[in-house]
């Protein structure tokens, strides 16, 4: 059976129906390629950079929390006692919200990420203990100021020889984590970027390909169709000439 076999109607139908189907395809493929980075760039932005932003409050927090002790061990605060307190205690508790709002981000992880999270989870257990650990010197610390005055000098010796080591521990802790979801982050956006490109080669080569389909129907389609329509209007002009032996 070749071309020729089939009416014109058909032919022409048949290569606009084509056309049509490799136009869906494309455009179902680019929508779903689409779909896809637009997922994964609201995830960078949604969850991945506020996740880092709060890091970063939490971070900073820490480091006011020392600078506040030391300053008071020192004798550089010479607020008095319910000031330095309340001080204190508001740093804590912006640490407290913030260290909340991070721990429920680490029960968003899925199946698929299990690694991730168990890695994610032991750093975080991990910057727990140092802070607890950093804490309790500090609030250990802080509460012997108000003891006997012949004690004076050994806490804030103990804080001196202590202190620096601990905050530094809980410190490193909390980069380390900081450090992970930045690198989550880039990965996340290096997978955008990838989905991008992968759309936009997508694109061009359904653009391709229909160039070339589209191109050779157009040609092969109207041949078809020209072929039998030129040896009909020869026929008729033969029978008009008299020459009925085509007939």
């Amino acid at each position: 059976m070749t071309l020729n076999d089939f009416s014109i109607r058909t032919r022409i139908t048949a290569g606009l129906s084509l056309i049509l189907l490799i136009a869906v395809l494309s455009t179902v493929y680019l929508l779903i390629s689409n779909k896809t980075a637009k997922y994964e760039s609201g995830e960078v932005s949604t969850s991945w950079i506020p996740a880092i932003e709060n890091l970063g409050h939490m971070k900073g927090f820490v480091a006011d929390h020392y600078l506040a002790v030391s300053d008071r061990m020192a004798g550089r605060d010479t607020s008095d006692a319910a000031a330095f307190d309340s001080k204190i205690k508001g740093i804590e508790r912006a640490l407290t919200k913030a260290t909340d709002t991070y721990a429920a981000t680490l029960l968003t992880y899925t199946d698929a990420s299990a690694a991730q999270a168990v890695a994610e989870k032991a750093l975080y257990a991990d910057y727990q203990t140092k802070r607890d650990a950093y804490f309790k010197l500090a609030q250990a610390s802080a509460s012997g100021l108000a003891g006997p005055e012949s004690e004076l000098e050994a806490v804030k010796k103990e804080f001196a020889d202590k202190g620096p080591l601990v905050f530094r521990q809980s410190y490193e802790a909390m980069e380390a984590i900081l450090k992970f979801n930045l690198d989550g982050t880039a990965a996340a956006a290096d997978k955008v970027t990838k989905l991008v490109v992968e759309s936009e080669n997508a694109m061009l080569w359904a653009l391709g390909f229909n160039l070339l389909v589209g191109g050779a129907l157009i040609w092969v389609i109207p041949r078809s169709v020209i072929g039998p329509v030129q040896q009909a209007v020869r026929l008729a002009q033969g029978i008009a000439d008299g020459n009925l032996s085509q007939a």
